[in-house]
């Protein structure tokens, strides 16, 4: 029977130990951890509550099969140990119940991709002092972590990075010398043509169609491949690939100084006119109309 007792006893010993160790190496990870990522590391110790409280079951479990004698060593135990300064993992956790930290400003921005969110943005995190409360962790993450992410713009447009070069190529070339809003109509006029069923689906394929002719001057003279893309035009194709839309669904636009005279009396006579905007008049098809 001793010696039963004496075996329990050793493994039991074992099992403690192994325990130790494990915590001790989950103490230094965790302190490494909350050095490189403090956001993150929320969600760390909420995995580690939980594989504590499994180990915790288990070692329930394995009381209900001793004798009252390893049950009574083991709460002398536990009263001992509640007379000592919590450590290792459990001295990290009982430290970040309520914690403060600084997150550090993000200041990204998005890279090329040959698929990218067209126009997408990131906000700053603020330097502010903010307290992690763990006991409400489990209810709250979702927001904290949703108001601490990444934001992109309100209505972003999906194309390639040639669909967008080729936008802000076109909107250089068409109204390099207009005011803001005059250049986001010219973008509004090309994203009209691209979900429009009568015109082809891609920004590239609207711009550089020649159904019935060239359909953009700058493409048939080459101006589209000489333009410097300047900033304001950058910000207007931004604007207009978020939502910013003045073009009231128009499918055309002129410059009539500039156009020939039998271009400009085809876009009177088969289209209807909308509005004027700095050099630009702008059209659409005639109620039922079809191209």
């Amino acid at each position: 029977m001793k010696g039963k007792r004496s075996q329990r006893k050793r493994k039991i010993c074992l099992f403690k130990r192994a325990v130790r160790i494990l915590l001790n190496e989950l103490y230094c990870f965790l302190r490494k951890w909350k050095r490189r990522y403090p956001h993150g590391f929320a969600v760390i110790c909420s995995c580690v509550i939980v594989a504590l409280a499994v180990v915790a079951g288990c070692r329930i479990f394995m009381g209900v099969n001793h004798s009252k004698v390893y049950a009574a060593e083991e709460k002398q135990a536990v009263n001992v140990q509640q007379n000592v300064m919590p450590s290792g993992l459990a001295g990290v956790i009982s430290g970040v119940w309520e914690s403060e930290y600084q997150p550090d400003a993000v200041a990204r921005i998005g890279t090329s991709c040959e698929e990218v969110i067209v126009g997408q943005r990131l906000s700053k995190i603020h330097n502010e002092t903010q307290k992690v409360d763990m006991s409400a962790f489990a209810q709250s993450a979702a927001e904290n972590l949703n108001s601490q992410s990444m934001t992109m713009a309100a209505a972003p447009k999906m194309m390639s990075d040639t669909d967008y070069d080729t936008l802000l190529h076109i909107v250089e070339a068409e109204a390099g010398g207009e005011d803001i809003k005059g250049r986001i109509m010219v973008a509004n006029v090309i994203m009209n043509r691209v979900e429009s069923p009568q015109f082809p689906d891609s920004v590239t394929e609207v711009v550089w169609d020649t159904e019935g002719g060239y359909q953009f001057s700058p493409t048939y003279d080459g101006r589209i491949g000489t333009v410097e893309i300047s900033p304001e035009t950058e910000d207007a194709v931004r604007q207009a690939l978020e939502g910013t839309d003045y073009s009231q669904g128009a499918l055309f636009f002129v410059a009539k100084d500039q156009a020939a005279k039998e271009n400009v009396d085809w876009f009177e006579r088969d289209l209807k006119k909308l509005f004027e905007h700095g050099v630009h008049t702008f059209y659409t098809y005639p109620d039922g109309a079809k191209e």
